[in-house]
């Protein structure tokens, strides 16, 4: 793997696994719902569309997590990267249906950046949401890009291993033959650059409850980084309920 330069993003987005020649008719439908993304993504403003190195949903707050330096807690990073997640408005179709199935109250969706103050279609930030929801329905990709605390930094990208609009198809395929539909698998790599600690990353896999992961550091911290991983199994299949046999740690080229 070769070494990037400081905050750019770990990894490129994945090719998807499968294309049309394995639809036979049916992948004319699909065609043609590619092309009608497509089509409507060529009618929006240029302002609108995420660039080409800013492929997917793109999350990246504008202050660090944490407001000093700090002992990075699990749990309560946990916390905070999801409501960045759920707060960033690339979800909120999806919110409003499960306020409507009375499933979140409706203050989440107020939380919303399309219901911050005086909404407007044309603004800038919603315009860029607008594109960002067109792009994560084509690719599935969600990249985030946050400052943890001054000079700590966390880059995360989690993407499909099947293209959505695939995945989709082949979920209608099996429904109609009767056939539970395919369960997801999900590649993602976060790039976690601390002080005093340097670039730590890991490459992870999730299929089902399958987990495989490797983990790659400085030189220095290989040993007590290869140490720590029996805890971090321990924990992933205890708290997490995943199988994982092993997590590998290599040194940074």
């Amino acid at each position: 793997m070769d070494l990037l330069p400081r905050h750019t993003l770990p990894v490129a987005p994945i090719q998807a696994t499968a294309s049309t020649t394995e639809f036979s008719q049916a992948g004319q439908q699909i065609a043609r719902l590619i092309q009608l993304i497509q089509s409507f993504q060529q009618q929006v403003p240029q302002q609108m569309q995420p660039s080409s190195q800013q492929m997917g949903g793109h999350i990246k707050p504008d202050a660090p997590l944490f407001p000093a330096s700090t002992q990075l807690d699990t749990l309560t990073l946990m916390g905070r990267l999801q409501t960045i997640v759920k707060d960033s408005g690339l979800f909120y179709e999806a919110l409003l249906a499960r306020w409507a199935a009375e499933k979140v109250p409706f203050l989440q969706v107020r939380q919303q950046p399309q219901n911050l103050g005086q909404f407007r279609a044309s603004s800038p930030q919603i315009q860029a949401i607008l594109g960002q929801q067109l792009e994560l329905l084509n690719s599935g990709i969600i990249r985030i890009e946050s400052e943890l605390w001054p000079q700590a930094h966390l880059q995360w990208l989690v993407q499909p291993d099947v293209n959505p609009l695939v995945q989709r198809w082949r979920d209608e395929q099996r429904r109609k033959q009767g056939e539970e539909p395919e369960p997801p698998a999900w590649t993602s790599e976060l790039k976690l650059t601390l002080p005093q600690v340097g670039e730590i990353r890991a490459q992870m896999r999730l299929s089902q409850k399958h987990l495989t992961m490797q983990l790659q550091c400085a030189e220095p911290l290989v040993a007590s980084l290869q140490e720590a991983t029996t805890r971090l199994m321990a924990r992933l299949r205890l708290g997490a309920g995943v199988e994982i046999d092993s997590i590998p740690v290599s040194r940074l080229p």
